[in-house]
């Protein structure tokens, strides 16, 4: 009976076993064709899944906007109201003479009232920069008179379009100066543009002479500058005790004068110079 199942089961003609061949081709077709379909739908879903969170970001943006524009309205309405208030308390019906009036009131009453300004503490900077630019295309003699009439001025009375103007105009005139002097002692100025000789120079005080700064920075360079003349002074310097090393920060509090009547403090801050590179 076991010989009779196997039989049957096996192909008898070739026909029937091209028909076997033909179901197995079909077979692997459609299991492609399922593949493919898989990867379809798995596309489909994953575009549709970022179609949904790209959705919900624009929801969320849309909320964050409304949100905001909601609180603008609110705090308008409170300013439109304090408006209301300080018109009828003034009895105007002009927001800038309420706001006068208001300001004079309580300045009569001794208190400090900040001035209007339409201006942002930037639009004020660039506002005295240019008009520092206008004095430094005009002549020096103007320039130096602008910065003197500001710099009278005191500080705290000063407005920030003053205090930039004030900036600009004497980084411009110590920047002339300091070309004038070295140019005097016939020394190289354009290394008063160089990085390296405006880090050097920030270690001293602005009591201490550009071009005594040039000498020292062309020492610790290993360079020997033009030295020029001396009237003899220094031989006539009072003595005072010196010390072998001197820090940038002792160094700095010299001054010209100090430099000028002990050459061996000159000479002290020189070498140790050296060390501080």
């Amino acid at each position: 009976m076991e010989d009779e199942i196997i039989t049957s089961d096996v192909p008898e003609t070739s026909e029937e076993v091209e028909e076997l061949e033909e179901v197995n081709i079909d077979t692997s077709k459609d299991i492609e064709t399922e593949e493919t379909q898989s990867d379809d739908i798995e596309k489909e879903i994953e575009e549709r899944a970022n179609k949904l969170f790209e959705e919900k970001v624009q929801e969320r943006l849309i909320r964050d906007r409304r949100a905001r524009e909601n609180k603008n309205k609110e705090e308008f309405r409170k300013y439109k109201y304090l408006e209301d208030i300080v018109k009828a308390g003034t009895g105007t019906n002009s927001l800038d003479e309420a706001i006068k009036e208001t300001a004079d009131f309580y300045k009569g009453n001794g208190l400090n009232i900040p001035e209007f300004n339409t201006y942002s503490e930037d639009d004020e900077k660039i506002l005295g920069q240019a008009r520092a630019n206008d004095f430094i295309n005009s002549s020096y003699e103007e320039m130096e008179a602008e910065a003197n009439r500001i710099a009278n001025i005191p500080r705290d009375k000063r407005t920030i379009r003053e205090e930039e103007e004030l900036y600009v105009l004497g980084t411009e005139l110590t920047r002339r100066n300091n070309i004038k002097e070295l140019k005097t002692k016939g020394y190289d100025t354009e290394v008063l543009e160089t990085k390296e000789f405006r880090e050097f120079s920030k270690q001293f005080n602005d009591k201490v002479d550009i071009s005594k700064i040039y000498e020292m920075y062309q020492k610790v360079n290993g360079l020997t500058p033009k030295k020029p003349s001396s009237p003899g002074s220094a031989r006539n310097s009072t003595s005072q005790e010196v010390k072998e090393y001197y820090t940038p920060e002792e160094a700095k509090r010299f001054t010209e004068e100090d430099l000028e009547r002990n050459p061996k403090l000159m000479e002290a801050i020189e070498k140790s110079m050296l060390q501080w590179k």
